[in-house]
């Protein structure tokens, strides 16, 4: 488990940030929502308040060698003769235009699967192409937000964010598997990939000062989505519509930050 400080330094006390976990995106295949998620790259680019955060499986790497292979949901335009490397371009380029607004990239199974059966680290490859910080495949994140006015006006927020495993289907099992993991780190945001689900959790505490006050303060936590369909007409049945499972929803969820006042709210 890695650990991070992230410092933002902001202007107004109204501003308001954007914390996108972007992850399970199995690019390469023909079930991958490309559309979709390049219009959320934009999305982050365009918005000066967007901060983002990789999750992990960025791409299918699954190749001829391993029982998974199937030409059939292999993208047009990756090369099957170097399949992880043409996939980690693809990836690369779809993440080059906020770059610059990553917090780092969590490692998924599917790059750990890579790694292992094939010596090939496209993960640690994309944080080089990136220049962003590899964050393991689970991580503590520390993050101050000062103003500019006065950088001792510090508001500081701990995050917990990790690939996830297993196969929770049942809506009451995701939701387990998310107050778990919030359940067994202390932080205020808790973010979990994996699943192909997009659910959000919003616990209340309350707390005493050393005012000797009773105040309320709240932790948020996420799945966070996916940009692989599980049904896509016309394309040869992929893992999930071959075992029946739920659909995905896709996109991710958000993370909104109010530093000024000390707000922590999920969206999604």
């Amino acid at each position: 488990m890695e650990v991070k400080e992230y410092r933002v330094v902001y202007s107004s006390r109204a501003s308001k940030f954007r914390l996108f976990p972007i992850g399970d995106i199995h690019a390469g295949t023909k079930h991958c929502a490309e559309n979709d998620i390049k219009r959320k790259v934009t999305e982050i680019k365009d918005d000066p308040f967007a901060l983002w955060i990789g999750m992990g499986d960025y791409a299918e790497c699954i190749t001829p060698n391993d029982k998974r292979w199937d030409v059939k949901v292999i993208a047009d335009w990756v090369e099957q003769s170097n399949v992880a490397e043409s996939q980690r371009k693809w990836v690369k380029k779809l993440f080059e235009p906020i770059a610059n607004k990553c917090i780092g990239l969590i490692e998924g199974n599917h790059e750990v699967s890579i790694r292992l059966n094939n010596n090939q680290d496209i993960y640690l490859d994309l944080c080089r192409d990136l220049s962003v910080t590899p964050l393991g495949y689970s991580c503590f994140i520390r993050f101050f937000f000062s103003r500019r006015t006065n950088l001792g006006d510090t508001s500081t927020f701990t995050g917990v964010f990790q690939h996830g495993s297993g196969g929770a289907q049942t809506e009451g099992g995701q939701i387990m598997r998310l107050k778990k993991m919030m359940d067994m780190f202390d932080a205020d945001i808790y973010a979990m990939g994996h699943l192909h689900s997009k659910k959000v959790n919003t616990i209340p505490l309350l707390y005493l000062n050393v005012g000797m006050n009773i105040r309320a303060k709240v932790k948020v936590g996420a799945i966070t989505g996916s940009w692989m369909k599980s049904y896509t007409e016309g394309i040869s049945p992929g893992y999930a519509e071959m075992k029946g499972l739920y659909p995905t929803v896709l996109g991710c969820p958000e993370f909104i930050v109010v530093p000024n006042k000390n707000i922590l709210q999920v969206v999604g």
